[in-house]
Order: structure tokens, then sequence, then C-alpha cells
């Protein structure tokens, strides 16, 4: 009987832990910005022939790709198995592919977003899912 009142009474911290590897992926896509900006500025002789798209989509997919692995690392943290963590982190790689296949394809940002904000939901239904 106590075991599974104990078991109901644990709270699911999968949306504070999404929130937070938001908040990081954010944070990385940003830097990953502020990085290029900085070579641009630099007058950097290389950076002629590196077209802006496939700059900022390379920063979209570093961002995706910090909020997935601070996702499996806050997952791992939680809930204390690296099966469960990859389990529920696996919904969110498309999007880290399809940011990675816009860097090295041409795909227009306005594409990618809308298929990032078609998916998510789908895949945070699925990350809260996995228990």
């Amino acid at each position: 009987m106590k075991k599974s009142k104990r078991q109901s009474d644990t709270s699911d911290s999968t949306p504070m832990a999404l929130a937070l590897s938001t908040l990081i992926g954010a944070a990385a896509l940003y830097c990953a910005e502020i990085i290029y900006g900085n070579i641009k500025d630099s007058g950097a002789p290389d950076m002629g022939q590196f077209p802006g798209w496939r700059a900022h989509m390379g920063s979209a997919c570093v961002g995706s790709l910090a909020f997935v692995i601070t996702l499996f690392l806050l997952e791992i943290v939680g809930r204390g198995s690296r099966s469960i963590a990859v389990r529920s982190v696996a919904p969110w790689w498309p999007i880290v592919a399809l940011t990675g296949l816009a860097t090295v394809i041409h795909i227009p940002i306005y594409l990618v977003i809308l298929a990032a904000a078609i998916y998510s939901p789908w895949a945070y239904f699925r990350t809260r899912a996995v228990r």
C-alpha cells in the first residue's frame, strides 16, 4: 500500500527539464550567432565564400543539439536510468537531423521553423509518456 501511494506522489519533472533544456538550447544558439558575427566582423578572408544561411542554420543545429544533450543529462539525473533517458530524448532527434540537413542543403528557415513547430507537440507528449 505504501509503495503505490509513494509512486503516485512522485512528481513529473519532465516539463521542468524541457524548460531548462530549451533555455540552454536558446543560449547555445545565441552564442553560436555571436561567434559567427564576431568572425564575420573581423574580416576573415574565408567568410566570403560561406553563405549566411548556412551559418545561421548551423547555429540552429548547435542550439537543438544542446537542447537534446541537456535534456538527456537532466533525464538521467531525474529518472536514474540511461535507457529511459534515451527513450525520452529519442523523439527530439528528428529536429536535430532537420537542422543539420538544413545546414548542408538550403532549406528555407520558415520551413524548418514550421516543421519544428508542428512536430514539437508530438515529441513533447512522447517524452512525457516515457516512464
